[in-house]
């Protein structure tokens, strides 16, 4: 894969996406559930269907809403947070646009800041 800033090969990109310390689910321009880097949290089935099904019916309102707007070209950004079994999470919605400006789809970028919150002082460079 050419990007911008380089090359990577599939096996580089699939390993990166992996071990990526965040959740990606990447929905398409017609609301297909394209991908989700986490195995263990994404029931397979969900893949090629509509996004909103695997979103809980409580939050299909805000999600109709985020897709509007985006779609509309009002929006690039959603961010929000919530917290789940005890871990909190801190949520985008990424607008995908190709070069021309169109919208190409959603991206779902979750981070679980649990541990984080808990850090105090200061580590500028990675410990052991």
């Amino acid at each position: 894969m050419n990007a911008e800033r380089g090359t990577l090969n599939e096996e580089q990109v699939r390993g990166i996406l992996r071990h990526l310390p965040v959740q990606l689910t990447f929905a398409d321009e017609h609301d297909v559930l394209m991908y989700w880097n986490v195995d263990d949290d994404c029931d397979p089935r969900y893949i090629g269907g509509d996004v909103r099904d695997c979103h809980p019916k409580e939050t299909l309102p805000t999600l109709e809403r985020i897709l509007g707007e985006f779609k509309a070209g009002r929006r690039d950004l959603a961010e929000g947070w919530r917290e789940i079994s005890g871990r909190f999470n801190l949520l985008h919605y990424i607008a995908i646009r190709d070069e021309a400006g169109d919208y190409k789809g959603v991206l779902e970028v979750s981070i679980d800041l649990t541990d984080y919150r808990r850090l105090e002082g200061e580590q500028a460079l990675p410990g052991w």
